[in-house]
């Protein structure tokens, strides 16, 4: 049985490293990275996915290695391709490479979900506003991870609000960038999350890069901080949000606490900086994996923000 179903699209990465290093061809979308991220935390999770037609041979052996493919679903199109632009400062331009890119930046909906993820426990969804309500009927555990090219302008709130009050959305998980292009860029971190929360999500997670991560839930409004894992060398930072989130999810799935269901997103993420492209979990060692994930569960704080 399918446990975690990822949903997206699958995109092959051209990335470009501020030092004019290239990679090219490289197996991306987040839905991918995420389930990845899972994959280290002993899920063999599935995707319902879309593909070009053209996606290279390889690469769906690859994936086939890590995560169930019976939703993967094949597009009459060239497969979505993008240039992933890094500069010094971790700023990240993405230049779409193909004619008919819209499919995959919807992703998969739910007619695409096949008859054997029906009963799984807990989804990833790496969706705009209109992608996550189309999943709305959806009866599982539900992570989002809003797609930041739907997060353009403050004028979405209305959008966000009604998603994280209606959809059955669990948890919502943008990064810092996503969260200011809808509630401004004046906000701090805490108030973004307070924003989140009191906009009608359950739960909330704002994850900020070298920053790690702040969360809270709605039944408590108790904040708490997740550091990133210490010493890590960095080598692309290209898909490590997804990995957190899909690393996360599992800990959800599994009914750990959000803080540490985030600890096991933090070392998801942590693989994935240390390597080009996603995560390949028969290299992951356990040992280190565990090690990992007691140094940032050692770190994490929780955070009174009356006294401030």
């Amino acid at each position: 049985m399918i446990n975690l179903v990822g949903v997206g699209a699958i995109f092959i990465d051209d990335i470009v490293q501020p030092d004019g290093t290239t990679h090219m061809g490289v197996l991306g979308g987040g839905v991918i990275h995420a389930m990845m991220g899972a994959a280290i935390w002993d899920e063999r999770p599935g995707i319902c996915a879309l593909a070009g037609y053209d996606l290279p041979v390889m690469l769906h052996d690859f994936l086939r290695q890590y995560v169930d493919i019976t939703g993967l679903h094949t597009l009459e199109v060239a497969q979505a391709r993008a240039w992933q632009i890094f500069e010094y400062d971790g700023t990240r331009r993405e230049l779409h490479r193909v004619q008919h890119i819209e499919p995959f930046i919807k992703g998969a909906q739910p007619e695409h979900l096949p008859a054997e993820y029906h009963q799984a426990q807990a989804f990833y969804f790496l969706q705009d506003f209109a992608g996550i309500w189309a999943w709305r009927k959806t009866q599982a555990l539900k992570l989002w991870e809003p797609n930041q090219l739907a997060m353009d302008d403050p004028s979405r709130r209305d959008d966000m609000r009604e998603v994280m009050c209606l959809s059955g959305v669990k948890v919502v998980s943008p990064n810092l960038l996503e969260a200011q292009l809808v509630y401004g860029e004046t906000l701090t971190p805490h108030e973004l999350l307070m924003a989140m929360i009191h906009d009608g999500a359950p739960s909330a997670v704002l994850r900020m890069g070298k920053q790690g991560a702040l969360l809270m839930d709605a039944r408590d409004e108790l904040s708490y901080h997740v550091p990133t894992v210490p010493g890590v060398s960095v080598i692309d930072q290209t898909g490590a949000g997804n990995a957190f989130n899909g690393g996360m999810i599992v800990g959800l799935m599994r009914g750990k606490s959000l803080a540490e269901s985030a600890a096991m997103g933090a070392v998801s993420a942590s693989f994935c900086l240390e390597r080009v492209g996603v995560i390949v979990p028969s290299h992951v060692s356990l040992f280190e994996r565990d090690r990992r994930y007691q140094q940032v569960m050692d770190g994490i704080k929780q955070i009174d923000y009356s006294s401030q």
